[in-house]
């Protein structure tokens, strides 16, 4: 007669356990590879968007895109009005207009109709994929006025433009391999943003503030991708880029956790000394932005 063999009840256990522990060793690394390649992904849109931006730039006069300037706008007494706008909106983002207007509420996004001229529409002929404007890492707002469109056709962006460079000569940056022209925002949205913007003050001069916010530069690991005036693309931590690589040339009025708000160097000084964990928007950080004054 024959002998059936059949796997004991302790044999299925050890089997069990053994497969058990190679799931938690390799499902870690298994997230971290797929974490790795989503910001692969997002570091070729970016190097995608350089080139676009300078392709559109050579075919307007060497301009950069523009964001809204010469807009019909609310002045405000307290002077901060003008400011360049937030995706497409129609008047400025203060005074009675305060809030996030029609761009945002728009059915088709940064590429509805009704939009003001933004940086995104304006490369989109360059890109044509309205995939690319979206980092796979990015999150994605459930509701709001700024949430993605889920409409064919809808322009919805995690990335923004540097609000310092709207607008200006190609030839205006001093060094373009250390000019900032778009870093990742944390989560999706329609709105084709610039950060740092402008406002233009009743004496006619120019600052520029909104560059220290929770929702920008930390999509990956603390840090983002980032696309530079040259065309080429790079990944940096987030408390490691100077003011002065945005456009900042003179003191600026910013935060820094050891000494609290007050004049900083944008040749030291990195942009962003909140912790966006803590949700903490540091707006009031502002100073001169002009890519032609920074010395490198």
């Amino acid at each position: 007669m024959s002998k059936q063999r059949a796997f004991t009840l302790i044999e299925l256990l050890v089997v069990i356990a053994i497969i058990a522990i190679l799931a938690a060793i390799l499902f870690p690394v298994f997230a971290q590879a797929k974490k790795a390649a989503k910001k692969t992904s997002c570091l070729s849109n970016v190097k995608q968007h350089a080139l676009a931006i300078l392709m559109y730039s050579a075919d307007s006069d060497d301009t950069l895109p523009a964001n809204g300037e010469g807009m019909a706008v609310y002045p405000a007494p307290d002077g901060w009005c003008p400011l360049q706008p937030w995706t497409g909106l129609n008047g400025s983002f203060c005074g009675t207009d305060w809030g996030y207007g029609y761009g945002a509420n728009a059915p088709l996004g940064f590429m509805d109709p009704g939009a003001i001229q933004n940086w995104a529409r304006s490369t989109h002929p360059y890109i044509k994929n309205l995939q690319m404007y979206l980092c796979p890492s990015a999150l994605t707002p459930s509701a709001g006025n700024i949430a993605p469109s889920a409409l064919a056709g809808a322009g919805n962006t995690s990335y923004t433009f540097n609000g310092c460079a709207s607008n200006k000569p190609t030839t205006a940056p001093t060094s373009p391999a250390q000019l900032i022209l778009l870093s990742e925002r944390v989560n999706k949205a329609r709105e084709a943003i610039v950060n740092p913007r402008m406002s233009h003050f009743p004496d006619n001069t120019t600052k520029a503030n909104d560059i220290d916010t929770s929702w920008i530069g930390f999509t990956h690991d603390m840090g983002a991708n980032y696309a530079w005036a040259d065309g080429h693309a790079s990944f940096r931590k987030r408390n490691t880029v100077k003011f002065k690589e945005y456009g900042y040339w003179e003191w600026v009025f910013a935060w820094n956790p050891a000494e609290g708000w007050g004049w900083k160097s944008p040749q030291s000084e990195p942009t962003m000394q909140s912790d966006p964990t803590q949700n903490r928007d540091l707006w009031g950080a502002w100073g001169n932005c002009d890519p032609a004054q920074v010395q490198w």
